[in-house]
């Protein structure tokens, strides 16, 4: 579809919506390109795509709380009938509460997610979001719905976010909605920003009504509050310095702060008497005689391992609404491990388990994997991650919590090896098995796999649970189980690169 000219945008006079709200808060070039040229940012991934679905999912399941509720039904495009609906439901005055009711005030459409018939007249305006806290741009999302119902002429007394409540423990027979949802009342502070949402609102509408985009430099508001699409478009001519100082590892904000007023984006150029880290000042070493640095004392760290080694590695997902007893919302429960066994030098052998139904896979992957790892011999792992899973388990299942902490307690972990004993330019600050791994053990990486990341491997995971396509489901797993072995395969050939630049 051809862009718009200059003349049809002025003739169009987009309005907005509270997202677009949201993103001219955040960027008012964001907003320019909601509106106008959307086609710049990349599609939503799965990843993405699963935010928006879980949303959806915790959202329908919040207007259960109001029985007899009237859902405003029309698509998204279709502005003029649901604004029409949403009149004639309220002035019909039967309905207790309503869903997705429309409504537009001065330029502004908003859906709103739940409205509550007060019992002493006006509404009740509730905001539900996935999440488990309020963060700050929730509140402005309130207060610009605020805004416009009441400018559109509806006694709204009260309004609040809804979230998940982290402290609700499923039991496993039936939701309790009441104890899953929390309240948050936020009248007062909505009020507040009233002449603020005005103000804006009147600032945007301006600005996508003039002939050309807002010139606007990418800098930290492109992540704030959200992660930009159009990042990588509006970066895309940019010449990125080598070694810039973001990877100087945990940089405070402050000091790069200075670095940035001093004009300085390159390690190479941070000053000898520049305060760093004892991490960062080996950082800048690296880079500066462009060559690997073993820091520390590799070989009597890797000396605590006790044979025979093993390497192990979760992958977990985390579903908002619980699934299971005795979880909260947004616990991670263990779907598949992956150990492999060095034996004596010989060449590892491998093993795994995956849970392939839907239900409680925990008990089953905890007797799998105490079978696997044996009784002992050091287990090696990357990040802490796998210790708070084998205590999350052994919390769930009391009669094997014996076993599991005797599997804590022989981890040894792989990454405070690397940090804190060596450190190679090509790692780029980050200390990542991703980042490690393809300087470490050139030729092995992720990029051959279906499924290179844990995010989408969660995701990827619920895909293929609900997908009755068997042999979809059956690649899906295939992949899953690709992508655990090939993390703990990496550690296998960590221990190894390590131990042979000691030697070296």
């Amino acid at each position: 579809m051809p862009k718009p000219s200059l003349s049809e945008r002025s003739r169009s006079k987009p309005g907005l919506s509270k997202s677009r709200f949201i993103s001219g808060t955040q960027c008012h070039l964001k907003l320019w390109y909601d509106s106008y040229e959307r086609e710049l940012a990349p599609p939503p991934d799965a990843r993405l795509q699963a935010t928006f679905d879980t949303g959806h999912e915790v959202g329908l399941l919040a207007c259960e709380r109001h029985p007899g509720g009237h859902t405003i039904g029309q698509e998204h495009w279709r502005v003029r009938e649901a604004l029409g609906e949403t009149r004639a439901v309220i002035e019909a005055g039967n309905a207790p509460a309503l869903f997705e009711a429309a409504f537009r005030h001065e330029g502004v459409l908003v859906r709103a997610d739940i409205l509550e018939r007060l019992p002493d007249g006006g509404w009740r305006l509730a905001e539900v979001k996935s999440s488990t806290t309020v963060h700050d741009h929730y509140l402005l999302d309130l207060a610009v719905q605020l805004w416009v119902l009441r400018g559109a002429g509806l006694d709204v007394r009260e309004a609040e976010v809804v979230t998940l409540d982290r402290d609700y423990v499923y039991d496993g027979e039936r939701l309790d909605l009441d104890r899953l949802f929390k309240r948050h009342p936020l009248t007062d502070e909505a009020d507040a920003l009233q002449d603020r949402v005005a103000g804006g609102v009147r600032e945007m509408l301006a600005m996508l009504g003039g002939a050309a985009a807002p010139e606007i430099t990418p800098g930290k508001h492109c992540f704030n509050p959200y992660d930009c699409h159009y990042y990588g478009y509006c970066t895309r001519d940019f010449v990125w310095p080598e070694h810039g100082i973001g990877e100087l590892y945990r940089l405070h904000y402050r000091r790069r702060a200075e670095l940035e007023a001093a004009g300085i984006e390159a390690i190479r150029d941070v000053p000898d008497d520049f305060p760093l880290t004892e991490l960062q000042k080996i950082i800048r070493r690296a880079v500066l005689e462009d060559r690997d640095l073993v820091h520390g004392d590799v070989e009597a760290a890797l000396a605590r391992l006790e044979a025979p080694v093993r390497y192990l590695d979760f992958e977990t997902f985390a579903p908002a609404i619980p699934r299971f007893a005795g979880t909260r919302p947004y616990d991670a429960v263990p779907f598949l491990f992956s150990v492999h066994t060095d034996r004596n030098g010989t060449a590892p052998v491998h093993t795994d388990y995956l849970h392939e139904s839907g239900d409680d896979p925990r008990a089953e992957l905890a007797d799998r994997l105490i079978e696997a790892l044996g009784s002992s011999g050091s287990i090696c792992t990357y990040s802490g991650y796998e210790k708070q899973v084998l205590g999350r388990l052994a919390t769930a299942l009391p009669e094997r919590a014996t076993e599991l902490a005797a599997i804590t307690a022989r981890l040894f972990d792989l990454l405070p090896v690397v940090r804190d004993n060596y450190y190679h330019p090509d790692f780029g600050g980050s200390f990542s098995i991703k980042s490690v791994l393809p300087v470490l053990a050139p030729g092995l990486g992720y990029d051959d796999l279906e499924i290179a990341e844990g995010t989408m491997a969660s995701v990827q995971y619920t895909l293929a649970l609900a997908n009755e396509d068997f042999e979809e489901r059956e690649r899906t797993f295939a992949d899953l189980r690709a992508y655990c072995e090939r993390d703990t395969y990496a550690m296998v050939r960590l221990r190894e690169a390590l131990a042979q630049r000691t030697a070296g």
